[in-house]
């Protein structure tokens, strides 16, 4: 039987993060059967500006496709957080995210959040989990996002995993290359948890990452990734859109990147490469 919990506020993700070191993780072959509920959200108008300008959205009334991952990622770690969780918090890397919009949200909408995990499996570096995020309002779903983290452990060459599609239609570069290119300072990182309250020590200082395995700090992929679909909004309908992105190499801190993308009738595509084309760092689909 699931377990619901309800939580009258968004928890505080500082205090997740300081105490993340002590839960490790287990053996277990499944996720807890348990939902995170958080009603009745209302949208702080300052955050969603300084999100937008950071991010590059325009102001519209209407959530930047990307924003509800912003308002339920505070219960995907008090999930994860949990005792029975089996993956550890701490360095759990974000590999993969499907969002879906049912319909565009208001700024002013009341919203409804509903987290839970589900299919735990072998990844060829470790395990993985999707953390199912949902959105709605009056009871009338709006928004879902799926949310992939990677632990690292022990490797399964065997397993399946997630591939992009073939980058049809993207020019191979050749002189100057088109497509917008964004130079990311040392302190992104601080930046986009300044405003999301994710404060993964990977995303934060090279101090802090390299116990983590990383020589550097590395950039929120959900940042990144709302970088490219705000270069795109113009091109994709506000409903009826699934967009997908594949996180391949991090975008390590600092750092200077492009997007390529090609635009079809009812689809993009696009690539999140480094300066001189030779570091894949996501791959982006949209569909509608």
């Amino acid at each position: 039987m699931t377990s619901v919990t309800t939580l009258s506020s968004a928890p505080d993700l500082r205090r997740l993060y300081a105490t993340a070191a002590f839960h490790r993780g287990n053996d277990r072959e499944t996720v807890p059967d348990e939902r995170v509920v958080l009603s009745g959200i209302r949208v702080d108008l300052g955050e969603l500006a300084d999100y937008s300008r950071l991010c590059g959205f325009s102001l519209t009334g209407i959530l930047p496709l990307t924003y509800p991952h912003l308002l339920g990622f505070p219960l995907q770690m008090a999930v994860m957080a949990g005792d029975g969780f089996p993956l550890p918090l701490l360095g759990a890397v974000h590999v993969e995210n499907v969002i879906t919009v049912h319909r565009p949200l208001q700024a002013d909408d009341r919203l409804d959040l509903a987290v839970h995990a589900q299919n735990l499996r072998p990844h060829r570096r470790g395990r993985q989990v999707d953390l199912v995020t949902e959105v709605s309002v009056s009871g009338v779903p709006a928004w879902r996002g799926v949310s992939t983290y990677l632990a690292r452990g022990a490797e399964h060459p065997d397993a399946t995993a997630g591939h992009p599609p073939p980058l049809d239609g993207l020019e191979p570069v050749t002189g100057t290359a088109p497509g917008p290119v964004w130079h990311l300072g040392e302190n992104t990182g601080r930046a986009y948890a300044a405003l999301s309250g994710d404060w993964n020590p990977i995303h934060v200082h090279a101090l802090t990452a390299r116990p983590l395995g990383f020589s550097s700090a590395i950039a929120h992929g959900m940042f990144t990734y709302a970088r490219a679909v705000a270069t795109l909004a113009p091109r994709v309908p506000d409903r009826g859109v699934t967009s997908r992105v594949w996180f391949r190499k991090p975008v390590r801190l600092p750092s200077t990147v492009r997007l390529r993308s090609v635009v079809g009738p009812a689809r993009t595509l696009s690539r999140l490469e480094s300066a001189d084309a030779e570091v894949e760092h996501a791959v982006l689909e949209q569909h509608w």
